[in-house]
């Protein structure tokens, strides 16, 4: 299948209509997960997964979202060279809540090269409309917790292990090919103190005791497991008002919590209890990871494990990772408290700052709790959506 639009003058000479293959086998998805390694090969900013990973993400055989999703994986040749890919899903959990179904595109990549961008689009739109989808958006994966976001502000910034990075030219050639703006997101960096201010803390004992609350973290391994299962919960409680929002089957929260929240070290989780109601917010946190990645360039062996291994002892920043509270609890101040928890966790630890996790640019909630630190809006992200008339 061969096809392209041009879009951007170039001359008749230069044009090479790209050709669309669909991964079918084990070779090609090893092809689809190592182009990023040579697109962005030596990049002072991209963060590469661990093609292991991202190997069993991918493979219905492994990852329990193909249980309720449909999958369609592309790649871009040029002369025999793999030039783009992207990825096309359809989340049937989103079509239930929605009432009708949207096609989402994630691991989006590509070279500076018009045809290849709009090679890769046409096969996404052709692929949707044939599964009656009324619209397409991305970049997304299967759910909410996947890696979400184009950069669109930030290309100077250090990446990291839980987002997207991508070369300043993707959203132009997304613009050019009709996507619209759908949900913008702001990253925060923020200085940390050598020790949280006494104000802070006080408002936090203050909190704490008006509300009859208690900060829990895990004390093992073990008992991160049934936190992990704790934390999915209340995800659904407090996430579920979100328009990026796709509720997470209890295969799903399983793997999660195995590969993921089960191997956090106890001391960057903390759950928030209200004495008669349990828990009503929590905090994910984990190391910056991101200089360990890099140097693991996407392999455990031999020496990547012992560079994200170090990175959990030896590190300079902490990334928070979620934070969620019951909407009931979201104008008294949980939000502060457990700042304020991280914060402390992470000065003790050494670290010099902090970043949070994409976050809704209409979240005052949340944007308004950095006005007690020395904090910057260091990156911004949007997804991108195109109707299918």
């Amino acid at each position: 299948m061969r096809f392209g639009k041009h879009l951007l003058a170039k001359p008749p000479t230069q044009r090479m209509i790209p050709e669309i293959r669909t991964v079918n086998n084990l070779t090609l998805l090893k092809k689809f997960v190592d182009f990023p390694f040579q697109l962005y090969k030596n990049h002072p900013y991209w963060v590469p997964p661990l093609k292991a990973s991202e190997m069993a993400w991918l493979q219905a055989s492994k990852n329990p979202a193909f249980e309720h999703s449909e999958v369609e994986l592309f790649l871009a040749f040029q002369n025999g060279k793999i030039v783009g890919r992207v990825a096309a899903i359809i989340n049937h959990e989103e079509t239930k809540r929605l009432g009708h179904r949207h096609a989402r595109f994630g691991w989006l990549d590509f070279i500076d090269d018009a045809d290849v961008s709009s090679a890769l689009m046409l096969a996404l739109e052709i692929w949707a409309k044939k599964q009656n989808c009324t619209r397409l958006k991305g970049p997304d994966g299967f759910n909410s917790l996947d890696k979400s976001g184009m950069l669109v502000e930030g290309f100077d910034q250090m990446g990291a292990m839980t987002t997207i990075y991508n070369f300043e030219y993707y959203p132009k050639h997304l613009k050019s090919l009709g996507f619209e703006k759908e949900l913008e997101w702001l990253e925060i960096q923020s200085q940390l103190p050598d020790k949280i201010p006494e104000k802070i803390t006080k408002a936090a004992n203050l909190l704490k005791e008006r509300y009859h609350l208690q900060v829990r973290r895990p004390n093992s391994k073990v008992e991160m497991i049934g936190f992990g299962k704790m934390v999915f919960k209340m995800l659904h409680e407090t996430y579920q008002h979100l328009p990026v929002f796709v509720p997470i089957s209890e295969a799903q929260q399983a793997f999660y919590i195995k590969n993921y929240i089960g191997l956090l070290p106890p001391k960057f989780v903390c759950v928030v209890e209200n004495e008669t109601e349990g828990p009503v917010g929590f905090g994910l946190t984990m190391p910056n990871m991101a200089k360990a990645m890099q140097k693991a360039n996407g392999k455990l062996f031999p020496f990547g494990f012992f560079h994200l291994l170090r990175a959990q002892y030896s590190n300079d920043s902490g990334d928070l990772t979620l934070i969620g509270v019951k909407e009931e609890w979201r104008k008294k101040g949980i939000h502060s408290l457990i700042f304020t928890e991280i914060g402390d966790s992470f000065t003790k630890l050494g670290y010099q700052y902090f970043n949070v996790n994409p976050m809704l640019e209409d979240n005052q909630n949340v944007l308004t709790l950095w006005k007690e630190f020395d904090h910057k809006i260091h990156k911004r992200r949007r997804t991108f959506y195109k109707n299918l008339a």
